[in-house]
């Protein structure tokens, strides 16, 4: 029908009263009186919602709002669950430090800590102290400096600028416009008020205490004490009870606030901080979540862990490619996954990587440009599997082998740790270890590899129980694979590490 045509039909009053029909239907097929949902029957009367349906409407939207910012949370609220559980079980306060002088164990339920480095850790607010000093004294140290975002600002130590001279770093607070030396550090602009340093110390020739008193040269101070700093508090952890794993329902929440009071909103958190308000949680309010707020957070936790749980076990089959074209197989053809499907900047040039990210921080901690690198260097790499050669999950009641090939990758060493599913912490047994590695006695075969066993109490093949670590029936566990300073033939497929399998 052409315009003239269209003119007269609507002049005229059968015309004309088509046309309202038209509309009139036009708008009730956009505005039903009844839609059927996953929460009941919305009922809208002459458009309008009925309070039932405003209620339920409301109470959905916030509840999704809800899941999505629980995932959205997780690394902060993991790092803010450090910071308490440092404090609450071990004594360590802000600019104190952890160490891990006789190595981690079982006892220390962080997500997926080892026992072959020694660890030191200590948690900072520039809001507190204003510019920060960190110096990193030279020698065989690997450090990381992430805020509570962990998100990395550099390397510190020998994957840092200094390499193996040590080095010193001056954080600032965000939005600091004060004085600052110019000379002497290596100048970082903070994005948050709330940082970790980690600290890693590698042992050399077996000589453990040696990496120990070289950690312990580490000093964190703020700059206003320069000329005459006070020496940092060493706590061991080693050996003692403590538990860092986020928790659950309201306290989850509540630590999520505690972080948002005390630090700027980025840019990029600003949609999320409008789903969150709703809910009870603002920038410059107290937590006191009403009945119905109460209720939905608490519901969202439940389904946000276990989202969270799903993400860790089965997101690498849903991630496209990443890195430099090795995609998340590090052996084509085998079940094991590279651990690091996230960067440290936690974005790409098109999207935010919110699944990766979740990935990774709901089973471990830190990120850093040099874990998860591509190439040859210092740093390191972990891989991990969630199955078994025939496809199956790892469950403690049977026996496993891995045989670990002759040449392994690894310039410094290579370490195989259990991690228990529920915690993602290392299992305990009754022998308090749950990993081996290349730096231990191993029987080792003809051709230079070596089989690893994981099973019960009393599985071990006989002459190999230094090869064997214990796993209890009904308890699931996943192993996990780390290479430290990456050789080049870890990447070019001329080594593989093959698949974990039952022993029949």
């Amino acid at each position: 029908m052409n315009i003239k045509h269209l003119k007269h039909f609507i002049t005229g009053a059968t015309g004309l009263g088509l046309v309202v029909t038209l509309v009139a239907n036009n708008a009730l097929a956009q505005t039903p009186e009844t839609v059927e949902t996953r929460i009941g029957k919305l009922t809208f009367e002459r458009g309008y919602p009925t309070e039932e349906t405003t209620r339920k409407a409301f109470d959905e939207m916030d509840y999704q709002r809800a899941v999505q910012a629980y995932l959205w949370a997780y690394p902060v609220v993991s790092f803010e669950s450090i910071r308490i559980g440092s404090k609450r079980d071990l004594g360590a306060d802000l600019n104190d430090f952890l160490i891990a002088d006789n190595y981690a164990d079982p006892k220390v339920v962080w997500l997926t800590a080892n026992d072959t480095t020694i660890y030191s850790l200590t948690n900072v607010d520039l809001g507190k102290s204003g510019p920060f000093v960190i110096e990193i004294p030279p020698g065989a140290i690997v450090g990381i400096l992430d805020d509570f975002w962990q998100r990395s600002l550099t390397d510190l130590g020998l994957p840092g600028p200094d390499g193996p001279n040590g080095g010193k770093f001056l954080l600032l607070p965000p939005g600091y416009n004060g004085d600052a030396p110019q000379t002497g550090y290596h100048v970082l602009q903070g994005t948050m008020n709330n940082y970790n340093v980690m600290i890693r110390g590698i042992v050399q020739n077996n000589d453990k205490d040696a990496a120990v008193a070289n950690v312990r040269k580490v000093k964190a101070y703020p700059l206003s004490e320069s000329a005459n700093p006070k020496p940092n508090k060493f706590i061991s952890m080693s050996g003692k009870d403590s538990n860092t794993i986020p928790p659950t329902g309201l306290e989850y929440w509540e630590r999520l606030s505690a972080v948002i009071n005390n630090n700027p909103v980025h840019e990029r958190d600003l949609f999320f901080m409008g789903m969150l308000k709703p809910l009870g949680i603002e920038k410059g309010k107290p937590f006191k979540p009403d009945a119905r707020q109460r209720k939905i957070l608490e519901e969202a936790a439940r389904i946000g862990d276990a989202m969270g749980r799903v993400m860790l076990f089965d997101g690498p089959d849903r991630f496209r490619q990443v890195g430099e074209g090795l995609g998340t197989e590090p052996f084509p053809g085998t079940k094991w996954h590279w651990v690091f499907q996230v960067n440290p900047v936690q974005k790409t040039d098109t999207y935010g990587q919110i699944d990766e990210r979740l990935h990774y921080t709901y089973g471990a901690i830190y990120t850093t440009p040099a874990l998860g690198v591509m190439k040859a260097g210092p740093g390191g790499n972990y891989m991990q599997a969630f199955k078994d050669k025939d496809g199956n999950r790892f469950v403690g009641g049977k026996l496993y082998r891995l045989r670990v090939p002759a040449n392994v990758p690894a310039q410094q060493f290579w370490s195989l740790t259990l991690y228990d599913t529920a915690t993602r912490a290392m299992i305990k047994n009754t022998g308090n270890d749950s990993a081996r590695s290349g730096l231990d006695k191993l029987t080792t075969n003809a051709d230079g590899s070596v089989d690893l066993y994981f099973g019960p109490a009393g599985s071990a093949p006989k002459g190999l129980e230094a090869n064997w670590i214990e796993t209890f029936a009904g308890k699931g566990f996943y192993p996990m694979f780390r290479i430290y300073y990456p050789k080049a033939h870890l990447f070019d497929g001329t080594w593989q590490l093959p698949d974990v399998e039952v022993v029949k």
